[in-house]
């Protein structure tokens, strides 16, 4: 990426030279640059803080026991079994065949389910895990605050990614029946205070 901008940018020699060190800082994770949430600020803060911090906000999750059959195999697995509820809704008539095939990769001819193969089968497949990043809350923050503050008492909002993982199309599937859900739930009954979409979907069916 830099060798594309090293005669085609707007930097000074000066920022040019530091826009490098910060880029083999990264590399060499020794440094770490985020983007805050909300305000627009950069943090940039030592690897082994950024580590500290995705390591106190990863213990909220149950971790997983891959050591017999490996990741890719367990996520094989998940999405195996996703795709089983996703029949049994087109069996039963509850899904249209328009969406069959973008959700599992199967066409359904004579009540037969049958994978898609060749060139197009690689657009379903897809053994890649979701990844967190943490959202730093630094406008909660008076600015004097903040230049003397521990990385660890800046609030903290962990993100996880959605696209091209192994359920991501299965995620696009539920937002697409959700979505007008919530719409017509928070035109009728606003709620401010929203914790997690289990939350949500608990209140969704009181």
């Amino acid at each position: 990426m830099l060798k594309g901008y090293r005669t085609k940018n707007n930097l000074s020699k000066e920022q040019t030279k530091s826009f490098s060190k910060l880029a083999k800082l990264t590399e060499e994770r020794k440094i770490v640059i985020c983007r805050a949430d909300k305000d627009g600020k950069i943090v940039i803060l030592n690897y082994d803080d950024y580590d500290a911090v995705m390591t106190w906000e990863l213990q909220q999750f149950e971790k997983l026991d891959v050591s017999v059959d490996g990741s890719d195999t367990y996520l094989e697995k998940v999405r195996k079994y996703c795709n089983e509820l996703v029949v049994k809704l087109h069996a039963i008539g509850e899904l249209k065949n328009e969406l069959l095939l973008p959700i599992t990769g199967m066409k359904c001819k004579n009540n037969a389910y049958r994978k898609v193969n060749g060139a197009s089968a690689k657009y379903f497949r897809c053994n890649t895990p979701a990844y967190d990043y943490p959202l730093f809350k630094t406008h909660k923050l008076t600015p004097e605050n903040l230049l003397n503050v521990d990385i660890k008492e800046i609030p903290v909002r962990l993100l996880q990614s959605a696209g091209n993982i192994s359920t991501s199309r299965i995620s696009a599937f539920l937002e697409f029946i959700l979505k007008p859900i919530s719409a017509e739930f928070c035109k009728n009954c606003p709620n401010e205070f929203c914790q997690d979409s289990r939350q949500y979907i608990g209140d969704l069916l009181m």
